[in-house]
């Protein structure tokens, strides 16, 4: 006789697939409130198709950063920065675009994973009233 809290490998599976699609909407719903927040602030459609590209990303905050003479071993000729009242304090190291018209730079931080050559970390790109929208991703 079956125990009432066992599941049937069938069941697991639908409650996996359901539990998926569920945060998949959500996932939806908040790039899209994302979407309306950053409308005339960047080139949204040409980020968030940039961003698609990534296996995953979600959007986090809109930030303030500053330009900071440290830097990270093995990256000194680029201009790093922070983000303002970072509880972090994670040192981002700023890059030139040129895939996504109107925007020429960001900011990222990242870690590499177990494999090495599997990416995660923080992006920031820059908006039109001087703040920038920070992502977090991973590929």
């Amino acid at each position: 006789m079956r125990q009432e809290f066992e599941m049937t490998q069938e069941e697991m599976y639908k409650d996996y697939a359901q539990i998926c699609t569920e945060e998949a909407e959500k996932d939806r719903l908040l790039k899209l409130e994302w979407r309306k927040k950053l409308k005339g602030l960047i080139n949204v459609s040409g980020l968030f198709k940039s961003l698609d590209e990534h296996d995953y990303w979600i959007p986090m905050d809109i930030v303030e950063i500053y330009n900071t003479d440290e830097k990270r071993s093995g990256y000194s000729s680029y201009q790093h920065v922070r983000i303002k009242e970072d509880k972090d304090k994670l040192l981002y190291m700023k890059q030139n675009e040129d895939e996504i018209r109107n925007v020429n730079h960001y900011c990222v931080w990242q870690t590499c994973g177990i494999m090495g050559d599997d990416y995660s970390g923080y992006l920031l790109f820059p908006l039109k009233n001087g703040k920038y929208f920070k992502v977090n991703y991973a590929c």
